[in-house]
């Protein structure tokens, strides 16, 4: 029944043809649409923001959680932020299929389902909006409403962040275009490195970073086990710490900050995207399989994997220079000198930084960060 009534809206993306490579350029009208997951944005925003360097005319336009539009206005990436509210999935409901005739009406050439994971409802709406290409996770049941996948190989291990660069070639882009930084506003870059300044002035302390958040897979690290860990790191390093991650989960950052020691006070991380301005700014980040975790390997922050063992190993980073994962024995204590060779292989052998500005012309290549770029179908 429900098939039937929704019909009309998946008849013209169809119909539609397409070739590739070919099929966008730079008169394309692009739909990428945000899961509501940080993880699974951030993994795709390699190809949104090469396709934005290759056709500047092409129109990309973003259909995102309301809580995810103030992170990605101020990116450049998008034309028009389009906002969902979670009860307008529901496909009883009359506001879903409102959505799907908004998205119909704007003849869009390309959609772009930016999960790793299956995503029905958000893939309708990628197939109502008309789309003769339409980009999105694999899975048994993506046809039709998928129609370009990557499919991972048998027992892939491959860090899911990098999996999009097998696409690259498909649409007329170099995986060395690709990279991985997250397109922040320089403004308001720099904004924040004036408050650490303020905040933190001695410029020979390292800003040292933790997210004690519920990991990707669920885990969380006791705020015992955390504070022993912070013990130790403040013990060997010249350094402040300060509590990030989930802005939703403000009491946990707070209470783990009540029992820490000398926390600069002041600096503003309410919303997600202060949090990852101010992420950006670190001298050193440590958490475990969070949203965060996966932000600062893609800023190129030197950043430490407290992982479980039950972590996939799909979500571990690889070739990255200045980024590390320790897995965690059961106890979750880590001895001090693991530790601190970690701190020493993916700070490369610093101790103390000024916090400083990278210009858009300085920051690290992706190349820089990860080595070569892997071919498509290479691990």
């Amino acid at each position: 029944m429900l098939t039937s009534l929704m019909r009309p809206f998946f008849r013209k993306g169809q119909a539609r043809s397409f070739v590739l490579p070919g099929a966008v350029s730079d008169s394309s009208r692009i739909l990428c649409i945000d899961p509501g997951d940080l993880t699974d944005l951030l993994f795709h925003v390699p190809l949104v923001n090469a396709i934005r360097q290759r056709y500047p005319r092409a129109r990309i336009d973003f259909l995102v959680p309301e809580k995810h539009a103030p992170l990605i206005k101020p990116s450049g990436l998008t034309k028009q932020c389009l906002a969902y509210k979670d009860g307008q999935l529901n496909p009883w409901r009359p506001s879903f299929s409102a959505l799907l005739r908004q998205l119909s009406t704007q003849n869009y050439d390309v959609t772009l389902v930016m999960s790793v994971t299956p995503r029905p409802r958000l893939e309708l709406a990628g197939l109502a909006s008309g789309a003769a290409l339409r980009i999105g996770p694999s899975h048994a049941e993506s046809w039709p409403a998928i129609n370009f996948e990557i499919r991972p190989g048998e027992g892939d291990e491959q860090y899911l962040g990098d999996r999009v660069r097998h696409m690259g070639p498909f649409l007329g882009l170099s995986p060395a275009d690709l990279g991985t930084r997250w397109p922040l506003p320089m403004d308001q870059v720099r904004q924040m490195a004036q408050q650490i300044h303020f905040h933190k002035p001695n410029p020979d302390q390292m800003l040292v970073g933790v997210d004690p958040t519920v990991s990707k897979t669920g885990f969380t690290l006791s705020q015992e086990n955390f504070q022993f860990l912070i013990r130790q790191l403040t013990s060997q390093l010249i350094c402040r710490v300060i509590a990030l991650g989930d802005p939703t989960q403000r009491e946990k950052l707070d209470k783990l900050e009540t029992r820490l020691s000398d926390v600069p006070i002041g600096l503003p991380r309410s919303t997600i995207l202060e949090t990852v301005l101010l992420l950006s700014q670190c001298d050193l980040f440590l958490a475990g399989n969070t949203d965060l975790f996966h932000f600062a390997v893609a800023l190129g922050v030197p950043t430490i994997g407290l992982f479980a063992p039950q972590d996939p190993p799909a979500w571990e980073p690889r070739g990255r220079r200045k980024a590390r994962v320790i897995r965690l024995p059961k106890e979750g204590k880590i001895d001090l000198e693991t530790l601190m060779e970690t701190v020493e292989a993916v700070t490369e052998g610093r101790t103390s930084t000024a916090t400083t500005v990278i210009a858009e012309s300085d920051a690290p290549s992706d190349a820089d960060e990860t080595g070569t770029p892997p071919a498509p179908g290479q691990d």
